[in-house]
């Protein structure tokens, strides 16, 4: 039997959201607690992040069927090719976020789709070097499916406050 000086307590508030995140986990992995359903999803994460380290993919799909790539925004983020652009703290986005300022790289993407104007214009819009607009396109367009994910996530979140959008807001 290990002695006490080799345990380590560990304590946590979580809110009561994150409590039924980790009640799901418990179940989802048939974890007879927290703790075992933590350290399991821990080895799970350790392991998807040494494959990625690796240069190696994950797949998702059915046996004969085709497959889809699974993005792990977590792992894969390689900010280092940013000028412009680093990552955040924030509760559930995981995009990029233009340097100095609370500012996500698609608000500024969408923006300019939405009122169809040239990265020069957007440059002047935003008070951004034309440079940066540059690279938030160029990370935008490379991270289609990750920014797609996070604005779907958005209107969810958004309904569930009770804020109704009409399809022309949403386009």
């Amino acid at each position: 039997m290990a002695s006490r000086a080799t345990f380590k307590r560990q304590n946590f508030n979580v809110t009561p959201d994150e409590e039924a995140e980790i009640q799901r986990l418990r179940e989802a992995l048939c974890a007879p607690s927290v703790k075992d359903a933590l350290l399991r999803a821990t080895r799970v994460v350790l392991t998807l992040a040494k494959e990625v380290q690796e240069g190696k993919q994950v797949y998702s799909g059915q046996p004969g069927s085709g497959q889809t790539r699974l993005l792990l925004p977590d792992f894969e983020a390689n900010t280092s090719q940013w000028t412009y652009l680093c990552p955040r703290v924030h509760s559930w986005k995981s995009q990029l976020f233009v340097k100095g300022r609370k500012l996500t790289a698609a608000n500024v993407w969408f923006s300019m789709q939405a009122n169809d104007v040239t990265e020069t214009e957007a440059a002047a819009d935003w008070d951004l070097p034309l440079e940066a607009i540059q690279e938030i396109v160029r990370y935008c367009e490379s991270h289609r499916g990750l920014i797609g994910m996070e604005a779907d996530e958005e209107l969810c979140l958004l309904a569930q406050a009770g804020v109704t959008m009409t399809a022309r807001e949403r386009a």
